[in-house]
């Protein structure tokens, strides 16, 4: 029995995901969701710049303290960290904050990107200094964090990156317009870098997020200003507390950054445990090629008929070879051979 017992023990430990001599970027670390990616990361073997500007849920005001406690329980639990106060939403302190993976580690093999404010307004009154503020540290910083891991990463042939995303983003919320756009930006970020890393050993995915965090709280609330509280879920609090926990959410972010992760350039969602694909389609649709605005009237139900599965797509080329079928199948002439 015990040798048995030591065989399971040793086989689990052989399949466990480790990330010995990785190195990975966590940005809004500081807390939530992003403290627990980088405690997984960091309890796997990783590395970890952990990069929090330490900002109230509006993006003001600046504090040390959530990175360094963050640091602090890593090097604590007897992994390797290091805070990082830069702001991700800048060229300089993208590169900073991967200038200081480099410096202090030696490589940079993972971004997390998790970092972003969130305000809360109704789209009539929403300021463009909320929407900025907003676009700036999700978007661009996605942006500007990618591109400045991106030459290490090509070097070394190996890369892994994550961008966070939510429902927001392809579901939509109300008094968030400013918040889905920044995180539909992403996901249309994760695609196009999967494409051009392929070749490289770079994987992008964006993962679409729920778990209890600050950003939460307002949803079960109602007499917080302009935040959406959903009735079914407002009695259910401490339900939420138990079970959409942050820690799940980096069970998917410790698989998409590991090197036997076998997606790139999708879109995973995953909340209190539950991991799906999520994925967008497109119907078999319509095709007039003297088309108006009464044959688009006439012919709505084909065009937006969602019966089976629908068609999805690996790349915008892929869209555009199926497109060129339709059309032609629908009249057109086909293309020229070109003769070589």
């Amino acid at each position: 029995m015990q040798v048995l017992a030591g065989r399971l023990i040793a086989e689990t430990e052989l399949n466990r995901l480790t990330f010995e001599e990785r190195v990975a970027v966590v940005t809004g670390a500081g807390r939530g969701l992003g403290r627990a990616h980088a405690r997984l990361l960091a309890e796997r073997g990783a590395r970890v710049v952990v990069n929090d500007l330490g900002v109230a849920m509006d993006g003001s005001g600046t504090s040390p303290e959530p990175a360094e406690s963050v640091t602090a329980e890593i090097r604590s639990a007897g992994g390797e960290a290091i805070a990082n106060f830069d702001s991700v939403a800048t060229e300089a302190g993208a590169a900073s904050i991967v200038r200081t993976a480099t410096e202090r580690f030696g490589r940079i093999d993972i971004v997390v990107h998790n970092a972003g404010p969130v305000t809360f307004a109704p789209f009539g009154s929403m300021s463009y200094e909320q929407y900025r503020q907003l676009m700036t540290t999700h978007a661009d910083g996605g942006f500007l964090i990618c591109r400045a891991a991106w030459p290490y990463m090509e070097r070394q042939r190996f890369g892994r990156l994550i961008l966070i995303s939510s429902q927001a983003a392809l579901s939509g919320l109300p008094n968030l317009v400013h918040y889905g756009m920044a995180k539909t930006a992403l996901t249309g970020l994760a695609r196009a870098l999967a494409l051009e890393g392929a070749a490289l050993g770079i994987r992008a995915n964006a993962l679409s997020v729920t778990g209890y965090t600050r950003m939460m709280e307002g949803f079960f609330h109602k007499d917080v200003p302009d935040r959406p509280a959903i009735d079914s879920i407002a009695h259910a609090e401490r339900w939420w507390q138990r079970y959409v926990r942050p820690e799940l959410v980096s069970a998917v972010v410790g698989y998409l950054a590991h090197e036997c992760c076998a997606v790139n350039g999708v879109i995973l969602d995953t909340g209190a445990g539950r991991t799906s694909l999520q994925f967008l389609s497109m119907t078999e649709g319509f095709v007039d090629l003297n088309l108006t605005p009464e044959s688009v009237r006439d012919h709505l139900t084909e065009i937006v008929s969602a019966s089976g599965a629908g068609r999805t797509f690996t790349d915008a080329m892929a869209f555009l070879e199926w497109q060129y079928e339709k059309v032609v199948a629908g009249g057109a002439e086909p293309m020229p051979k070109i003769v070589r």
